[in-house]
């Protein structure tokens, strides 16, 4: 049988029940003892002593009565007669008394109510009776005797017979008054048993209620205090797997409800641990955030899907072909693997999604829930910043990572942000998924990592993200372009830093670009050209600037026409 808290309750309350009713039981069996005393002294010692007093003055009246009739002088007749009928019934009854007497000690020496000490007492009291009945017959004869003399006149004879009551003084003097005094000390010590009795019920009924309430406190102290424990260990390991302490193990130490509920907590525990654990292996391949929304999504979906606005993020390292050329397949793993590390960090640390990894290239995105709504854009240009930073330190470690001694790779790295609206969620078959972005946005992310080959440059973001980070970043406005497979032109910026981190300098260089650009639109090359040699003294070699000098060139000797908006086509992806 399954040992439960009801069952443990049940048996707590049965030996409770046995205590008492043993408690009861006892004091049942003491309470009728001291009946039995009392019965002993209501039907035996009370009317025994009753019965030897009013012997005692039966036979004294007795002799009292014929002393004063002999006394008299002359005597009196009708004295005599009414001696003669007041004699007949004191001896009746006295007679009936001594039976009476002797039929109640015998009962009372076998009687098993009474102790042995009570019924050897009540054996010598019929000693002693038996005695006085014997020598009772002989002390009323003798009476009779002084009464008939008196009747026949003989005063002489009835003086001489008086004298013979002298012999049965003892008996009925001395003998009857150690018959009372036994009697006086039997019924004394019966009452005395009887206190004693009912104190000592008194004691053991006490001692019994506080041994029972011991045992009872006892066993709801220890029942209650394993509940208290377990339950208390069980909101301990509540409260640390609340905190994220997968660590916990509860110990079971009973099989009741309470050790089922630890058996579950611990099941429990193990489930989360095992969740934990897919989650970190596939965290290792997809972003641990994903890993938790899937595990999380309720019913048997079979795609997740919704269109959000989003930043995608494409990466990719300049010159990657010939870096991978002067390294070993070992040497070009770890340095590949130092990099994503590093980038891929900082990418998290924003609250990016690296959505893959392809050859050398990142992709990542920033949407909701990841990144808050009205922050996905800026996350992704502090994030692109952010990386940058990262790389300057990495450079530092190349020779290290690589082992190269000499030939030491630049390694920089091109880097294109777009903001629009796309598909997030899970695309894939029916065997294998992957979450992930969807729209053409994605490849207007991948075309703008490509033009910062044609300015020089690191960053390049979209219009609408240059619009979304003004308050948060610096950007520039590079130029109005046309990529490879678009028709409609690009508005696109550089990235140049955060707010905080704008200097005179920096400050100079973009209203000296911005101006130059609007320039060059309206075809003054002359100021065009002025403004981006300001823009070179500002910051030597700013690719920007040269390539926009060498246009004017170009562009001097094949002037566009009047309608020209100042877009620029780009031949190569």
């Amino acid at each position: 049988m399954r040992n439960t808290i009801r069952l443990k309750i049940l048996a707590m309350t049965t030996l409770l029940l046995v205590v008492f009713a043993v408690t009861t039981g006892l004091s049942t069996y003491l309470v009728k003892l001291v009946v039995e005393e009392i019965d002993g002294i209501a039907e035996y010692h009370m009317p025994l002593a009753a019965q030897v007093s009013d012997l005692d003055v039966l036979t004294y009246e007795y002799e009292l009565e014929l002393r004063r009739l002999v006394a008299q002088d002359p005597i009196d007749t009708e004295k005599v007669v009414e001696l003669r009928a007041t004699h007949s019934e004191i001896k009746k009854t006295v007679l009936s008394d001594i039976a009476a007497t002797h039929t109640l000690l015998k009962a009372g020496v076998v009687d098993t109510r009474n102790d042995l000490s009570d019924r050897l007492a009540l054996a010598q009291i019929q000693g002693s009776f038996s005695f006085l009945e014997k020598r009772l017959a002989p002390f009323l004869e003798t009476g009779d005797q002084v009464l008939s003399a008196i009747e026949s006149g003989n005063s002489a004879l009835a003086n001489t017979l008086i004298a013979d009551f002298a012999a049965y003084e003892d008996v009925f003097g001395a003998e009857i008054a150690g018959v009372r005094k036994t009697l006086e000390q039997l019924t004394f010590d019966s009452v005395s048993e009887t206190k004693s009795n009912q104190t000592e019920i008194l004691a053991i009924n006490i001692a019994l209620f506080v041994m029972s309430a011991i045992i009872g406190l006892s066993l709801f102290l220890i029942l209650t205090g394993r509940l208290q424990r377990s339950l208390a260990q069980l909101l301990d390991g509540t409260n640390a797997v609340e905190t994220g302490d997968l660590g916990i193990k509860l110990s079971i130490t009973s099989k009741d409800e309470i050790g089922q509920l630890g058996h579950a907590f611990n099941h429990m525990v193990a489930e989360l641990n095992e969740k934990e654990r897919v989650k970190h292996t596939f965290g290792q391949y997809i972003d641990p955030r994903i890993v938790s929304k899937l595990i999380a999504s309720q019913g048997d979906q079979e795609s997740i899907s919704e269109r959000r606005p989003a930043t995608v993020f494409f990466s990719d390292i300049k010159g990657f072909t010939g870096i991978s050329e002067q390294l070993t397949a070992n040497a070009m793993v770890k340095l590949l693997n130092n990099y994503f590390s590093a980038v891929t960090q900082e990418i998290r640390g924003h609250n990016g999604i690296v959505d893959k990894y392809i050859g050398d290239a990142v992709m990542a995105f920033w949407a909701e829930p990841f990144s808050a709504s009205d922050c996905h854009a800026t996350d992704g240009c502090l994030a692109a910043l952010a990386q940058q930073k990262a790389l300057a330190e990495f450079r530092t470690k190349l020779a290290e990572i690589t082992g190269l001694r000499r030939d030491i790779p630049e390694f920089l790295v091109r880097m294109g942000l777009a903001t629009g609206e796309v598909v997030l969620g899970t695309v894939g078959s029916d065997i294998s998924k992957s979450y992930t972005v969807i729209g053409d946005i994605v490849n207007t992310a991948s075309r703008l990592e490509g033009v910062n080959k044609v300015f020089g440059t690191s960053i390049i973001v979209s219009d609408e993200t240059s619009r979304l980070t003004q308050s948060a970043v610096k950007t520039r406005e590079l130029d109005l372009i046309t990529v490879v497979g678009k028709t409609e032109p690009l508005r696109v910026h550089e990235l140049v830093c955060t707010t905080a981190e704008l200097t005179a300098e920096i400050g100079e260089l973009i209203e000296l670009f911005a101006a130059g650009l609007a320039a060059y639109r309206d075809q003054q090359w002359e100021i065009a050209t002025q403004l981006f040699n300001d823009c070179l003294a500002c910051q030597p070699g700013d690719g920007p600037s040269q390539v926009f000098l060498k246009r004017i060139v170009l562009l001097k000797e094949h002037p566009p026409g009047p309608d020209w908006a100042g877009v620029w086509k780009l031949e190569a992806k």
